[in-house]
């Protein structure tokens, strides 16, 4: 992109996506056990953090958007998790608060986090890909990235304390990964890691291409299978948590500040409630035995019961996790294609 993308999203309501939260696939769930009900499901907790504030625009993940789909998406996304309790973390690309004469506005975009009692995290300013990035870059973006954000902590008598590494990407080697480690150790960062990813980057760009071809089907399918995937998500890593450690360890969600959970974030919190899930800090996540695992992986970025797997002497087999469905993908990778030419 060269530029600012300006999105026009017609108003879908959020009732749209809570007509459909609780479709036949969670109710399978729920019938065999796996998505809740009994003792077990009553002892599950999930923390949900929040990538790519102040906005994640279809197709780019460096565009800087227009401001008034980032306020719309600021408001709905904060109160969705207002609305149901759930503390929540947003991680912030500072460079997408650098839009000249919009700089005071957009981090006003990061105070509304902060005051629906919502915390802010270090995503790195320019959403570096630290397989493509040298130390020195990603070490200088990490700085920069503070700036506005921990600025507006301080106000609020916070401090930033965790750093959640674009595309999960942690390092390519070993002495790589281990010196920016000891990097944010010596800033006081905690790494945010993640168990479960729902791919709603996928359906927020199937959604956006509905919208802007007035294609009010293929915008109810998306949304509509988006939910239906949430559930397939967190099945699997109940399947992974169970074979690993024996028991369901708290869960640590991503999701994206797009226009997506704008509409369904509420139905899909509302999804993990019926699946028996309460919402923790990401502190009370990562106080969990599980958590302590050795992460001895390299590489492109993975989940991180994947990452343990090694340190537990299982098979790493990234095949045999869940995948958005072809038709949503295709998409996907055209419009991404498309508009970063532009």
């Amino acid at each position: 992109m060269t530029g600012p993308m300006e999105l026009r999203l017609v108003g879908v309501g959020v009732l749209a996506c809570a007509a459909i939260a609780w479709g036949a696939h969670g109710e399978r769930a729920l019938a065999e056990g796996s998505g809740g009900g009994g003792q077990d499901a009553l002892q599950r907790s999930v923390t949900i953090t929040v990538d790519d504030l102040p906005g994640a625009l279809p197709g780019d993940d460096f565009a800087y958007g227009d401001l008034k789909e980032l306020q719309k998406i600021n408001r709905g996304v904060p109160a969705a998790l207002k609305g149901h309790h759930a503390w929540a973390i947003g991680f912030v690309n500072e460079r997408k608060l650098q839009v000249a004469g919009e700089r005071d506005a957009r981090a006003e975009l990061l105070q509304m986090w902060l005051d629906a009692g919502l915390q802010l995290g270090n995503h790195n300013y320019a959403h570096d890909d630290f397989s493509t990035t040298s130390l020195q870059k990603y070490e200088d973006d990490l700085i920069r990235g503070e700036v506005v954000t921990g600025a507006l902590l301080k106000a609020a008598g916070q401090s930033e304390k965790y750093f959640r590494h674009p595309y999960l990407n942690t390092g390519m080697t070993m002495e790589v990964k281990t010196a920016f480690d000891a990097f944010l150790k010596e800033r006081g960062y905690t790494i945010a890691p993640v168990t479960i990813e729902d791919a709603d980057y996928v359906f927020n760009d199937v959604l956006a291409q509905a919208l802007e071809s007035k294609d009010k089907k293929m915008a109810a399918k998306a949304k509509n299978e988006y939910l239906e995937y949430v559930d397939t998500a967190f099945d699997y890593a109940e399947k992974e948590s169970a074979e690993m450690f024996g028991r369901q360890i708290p869960q640590v969600l991503l999701v994206h500040d797009n226009a997506l959970n704008t509409e369904c974030l509420d139905a899909l919190l509302a999804k993990l409630e019926k699946r028996g899930y309460k919402f923790v800090s990401l502190d009370a996540a990562l106080s969990d035995p599980a958590y302590a695992t050795a992460d001895l992986y390299v590489g492109t970025g993975i989940l991180w019961m994947d990452r343990w797997k090694l340190a537990l002497g299982m098979k790493l087999d990234l095949s045999e996790g869940p995948e958005p469905p072809v038709w949503a993908e295709q998409i996907f990778e055209k419009m991404r294609k498309e508009r970063q030419k532009e």
